[in-house]
């Protein structure tokens, strides 16, 4: 009994310590849930959920240490901006880009160019008839 008595003082003394013990400090701060852990195999898999950045969590000889991971993300996101500046420039070479306005041709330009394809309209039609007056001169 009065081992019981002992204790139950005990207890009773300690009881309010431990109530009072932070345990804020006992577990690592996850900074609200900031990171996410999950098992793999080797140690731990560690993901910021602010970055995306991951990390492994391994235990060395004498600590835990997490290393970042190759991030392959941020090199497709580099490569497909380096793309689509790539695709912009050539638009705008093909006249497809953001322009002020299409420049259309003016009035002289566009008889130049009528002038220059009659001409080689003409000379084709030089080109068949005599193409067929030589062949009507072998018949007869």
């Amino acid at each position: 009994m009065k081992h019981a008595a002992i204790f139950l003082a005990l207890a009773c003394l300690t009881s309010p310590a431990l109530a009072q013990t932070d345990t804020s400090k006992l577990t690592p701060d996850r900074e609200n849930g900031r990171y996410t852990m999950s098992p793999v195999e080797g140690g731990v898999m560690r993901l910021d959920t602010r970055t995306g950045q991951v990390s492994l969590c391994r235990q060395k000889p004498d600590a835990w240490a997490c290393e970042a991971l190759a991030d392959d993300r941020a090199a497709y996101e580099k490569e497909i901006g380096r793309l689509q500046d790539k695709v912009a420039k050539l638009e705008v070479e093909l006249g497809r880009g953001k322009q002020e306005g299409l420049k259309l041709p003016s009035d002289a330009e566009v008889d130049s160019a009528m002038k220059f394809f009659e001409n080689i309209l003409r000379r084709f039609k030089a080109i068949i008839q005599n193409m067929q007056s030589e062949d009507t001169g072998k018949r007869t």
